[in-house]
C-alpha cells in the first residue's frame, strides 16, 4: 500500500471521531439562497471544501456557517468572503450553532478539548468571538434553539447507554444547571427550535415509525404531529421568524433509517404552514447532514439559506460522451405524471454527474412523457443533454407474423417516426422482438426489421433492433441475432448489443465485432447492477474494440442498483466510466474496408 493510501484512510479513519467532518469523500459546498417571492434559488458562493450549516442573523447581516470545527460569518449575497469567528481552545464546532434574537451571543455544539472521551456539548460566546463558556456538563448534547429572550437553550441529548439509553429534546438555563427532559416518546426526537414568540418548540420525531416534524408548547405540553410525510423522513422543521412557514429536509425513506441524517444524498427542501397542512417541494438537490441543521431564514421570512454539494470526483473526473437509458430513472420519471413531477431535477442531476445525452423510453400516441415532441426535447435540452435515440415498442402480433401483413404495424411505425422527427431523434431503436417459433417466424422478423429500417431511412433517421439473451438462441440452426444481421442492410438497420444480456446469452460482444464489424451503432453499456462490479463483462476489451464494432455512442442503462437508490448508481456507474480508458472512436482513422461497412 502506498503512502499516499495510508495517509488517506487514516485522515478518514479520524474523521470518524471528529463531529465536522461529515462527508465520506471530497465535496464541494454551494451555499445556496432560496427566494420564496420567485420561487427560483441561486448559488452564492462556492467552495472547494466543505462548509455546513448556515444560519442567517437576526439582523440580516450575516450568515453564520461552520467549516472544520471553526465558525464563519459571510455577507448574504456573497460579497465577502468568509471572516472566523474566533472560538478561543474549541476548534471541533460541528453544525449546531444559533445566534441570539440581540444578535449579541451564538450558542454552538463542539467537542469539549479538555474532555479525553470527547463527545459534544453546548457552549456560548459572545458573537464576535471569545473563549466560549460551557453550558452542558453532559454529552452528548447538540444545541438548535435558543429562547427569543436569550434564557434558555433547547437541544438535543444522549443519555444512558444500551437499553437505558434515550435521544430526547432538553432544555436548560444558559446559566447551566439542571436540565429538564421535554420529551420521553420511544425512539429519537431531534432538532428543537423555539418560534420567534417563544410559545413553541419545533422538532422532529420518529415516535410514529418514520421521522416527522412536530411542535410543543414551550413548557412540553401538547406535543402535536405537523407533518405526514408518507415516502420521506423530515428532518430539522425551521420556524420562519413571522410565524407563519416552516421549512424542513427531507430524505428518501429508502435512502436511510428513520433515525438517520446522513450527507450526500438526494434530499428535498419542503414547506409547510405553520398551523400544518400539505407539503410543498421547494427544491431538490445533493445534499443531507450539513445542508440545514440550523433555522437560516431571513429576517423578513421571504428567503432561506442552505448548502447543496457536489462530490469532488464528479466535478474533476474526465469528461466522456455517455448517454443514460432514461428507463433506468422509470421509478423517478417513468410516466407523464412522474416526468411532471420530478424531472428537473433528475436530469439536472444526470446532467451533473457526467451524462451529455439520453435514450428516450417514453414515446406514446405521438408524445413523450405526455409532452409534444418539441416540448419534450425542449426539457431535456435545458439541461445540456442531447436525445441520442430512443426505444419504440411495437413489434408484431402473432397474426401478423402468420399472415406476413404488416400493413398495421406500419402505420404506427408512420406516427411514430413523424413525431420522432418532430423531436429531432436522430434514431429509433426497437426494445425486443420475442423469440421466434420456428424459422418462418424468424424470417417474417428479419423482413419486418428491414422494412421498418427503410421506412426510417427514407424519413433521415437511422434504426435500430435492441438485443436480449433471447436473441442468442438458435431456431431452426440459425442463431437468431446471427440470422437478423446476416438478412437485413446496413443502410436499414444497425444493432443495439445489451453487453450483459450478450454476457448472460454466453456471447462475447468482442467476437460478434469481428464477426459483423460496422453493425453495432449504439451499445448498451450495463452490468448487474452499478457498471464494472459484477466482473462478469469485460468492458476494457468491448472499449478497446468499439471501433471495429462501429460504435457511435455509448448509453448507460441500469435495471436495478445494488441499493433501492438508483441515482446513486448512476453516479457510480457514469464515475466508472470517467476514469475508465475508453474514448469514443475515431472514425477517420478506419480501414477503407470498415468505412464502406458504416
Amino acid at each position: 500500500m502506498n503512502l499516499k493510501r495510508i495517509l488517506s484512510l487514516a485522515l478518514l479513519s479520524f474523521a470518524a471521531f471528529v463531529a465536522f467532518a461529515q462527508h465520506p469523500t471530497p465535496v464541494h459546498s454551494y451555499l445556496e439562497i432560496y427566494d420564496l417571492d420567485s420561487g427560483t434559488h441561486k448559488v452564492i458562493k462556492e467552495f472547494d471544501y466543505v462548509v455546513e450549516a448556515p444560519d442567517w442573523t437576526p439582523d440580516g447581516q450575516w450568515l453564520v456557517f461552520n467549516s472544520g470545527g471553526k465558525l464563519y460569518k459571510m455577507a448574504p449575497d456573497g460579497s465577502t468572503d468568509p471572516i472566523e469567528i474566533p472560538t478561543g481552545s474549541i476548534t471541533q464546532c460541528n453544525n449546531d450553532h444559533v445566534v441570539t434574537v440581540d444578535n449579541k451571543w451564538i450558542g454552538l455544539s463542539s467537542n469539549d478539548p479538555s474532555v479525553s472521551r470527547g463527545g459534544s456539548y453546548v457552549f456560548i460566546m459572545p458573537f464576535e468571538g471569545g473563549e466560549p463558556r460551557k453550558i452542558t456538563p453532559l454529552s452528548t448534547s447538540y444545541l438548535h434553539g435558543i429562547s427569543p429572550d436569550g434564557k434558555t437553550i433547547a437541544y438535543f441529548a444522549q443519555r444512558g447507554t444500551g437499553e437505558e439509553r434515550s435521544q430526547d429534546v432538553y432544555t436548560m438555563s444558559v446559566k447551566g444547571g439542571k436540565e429538564i427532559r421535554m420529551t420521553d416518546a420511544p425512539g429519537v426526537d431531534d432538532g428543537p427550535e423555539y418560534s420567534r414568540d417563544g410559545k413553541y418548540i419545533w422538532f422532529n420525531s420518529e415516535r410514529t415509525g418514520r421521522m416527522q416534524a412536530w411542535r410543543m408548547r414551550a413548557n412540553g405540553k401538547d406535543q402535536t404531529q405537523m407533518t405526514f410525510d408518507e415516502d420521506m423522513n423530515s428532518w430539522f422543521p425551521h420556524i420562519s421568524p413571522d410565524g407563519q412557514k416552516v421549512v424542513y429536509i427531507a430524505y428518501h425513506d429508502y435512502e436511510l433509517q428513520p433515525s438517520q441524517h446522513l450527507p450526500d444524498l438526494n434530499v428535498q427542501i419542503r414547506m409547510i404552514p405553520a398551523t400544518g397542512g400539505e407539503p410543498k417541494v421547494l427544491v431538490e438537490f445533493f445534499g443531507g447532514q450539513g445542508s440545514i441543521n440550523v433555522n437560516s431564514w431571513s429576517p423578513d421570512s421571504k428567503k432561506f439559506a442552505y448548502i447543496s454539494y457536489r462530490t469532488t470526483e464528479e466535478l474533476t473526473a474526465p469528461k466522456k460522451e455517455m448517454a443514460v437509458q432514461l428507463y433506468s430513472v422509470r421509478s423517478l420519471i417513468g410516466t407523464p405524471e412522474l416526468f411532471a413531477k420530478n424531472h428537473d431535477y433528475v436530469l439536472r442531476r444526470l446532467s451533473e454527474l457526467g451524462y451529455t445525452g439520453v435514450e428516450a423510453i417514453s414515446y406514446a400516441d405521438g408524445m413523450f412523457s405526455g409532452l409534444t415532441p418539441a416540448a419534450f426535447r425542449s426539457e431535456v435540452e435545458k439541461y445540456g443533454l442531447k436525445i441520442v435515440s430512443s426505444h419504440a415498442s411495437r413489434g408484431l402480433l402473432k397474426s401478423e407474423l402468420a399472415s406476413g401483413d404488416f400493413s398495421a404495424a406500419m402505420r404506427w411505425w408512420d406516427d411514430c417516426i413523424a413525431a420522432h422527427k418532430a423531436a429531432g431523434i436522430p434514431r429509433i431503436v426497437l426494445t425486443s422482438l420475442p423469440l421466434p417459433e420456428d424459422e418462418a417466424q424468424l424470417k417474417a422478423m428479419a423482413s419486418f426489421l428491414e422494412a421498418v429500417g427503410a421506412k426510417c431511412r427514407e424519413a433521415g433517421i437511422r434504426f435500430g433492433y435492441h438485443s436480449h439473451s433471447h436473441e442468442y438462441n438458435v431456431v431452426a440452426g440459425n442463431t437468431v441475432l446471427d440470422y437478423f444481421i446476416s438478412h437485413t442492410s446496413p443502410e436499414n438497420v444497425f444493432f443495439q448489443m445489451d453487453v450483459y444480456w450478450a454476457v448472460i446469452g454466453k456471447a462475447s460482444p468482442v467476437e460478434y465485432f469481428n464477426k459483423y464489424p460496422g453493425r453495432f451503432e449504439l451499445l448498451h453499456i450495463k452490468d448487474k447492477y452499478e457498471i464494472g462490479q459484477s466482473g462478469m463483462v469485460g468492458f476494457e476489451a468491448i472499449f478497446k474494440n468499439a471501433a471495429r464494432a462501429g460504435m457511435k455512442g455509448y448509453v448507460v442503462e441500469m435495471e436495478y442498483a445494488s441499493t433501492p437508490n438508483i441515482l446513486r448508481g448512476l453516479r457510480e456507474s457514469a464515475l466508472y466510466l470517467r476514469n475508465a480508458s475508453y474514448v469514443l472512436p475515431d472514425y477517420s482513422n478506419l480501414p477503407a474496408e470498415q468505412m464502406r461497412i458504416r
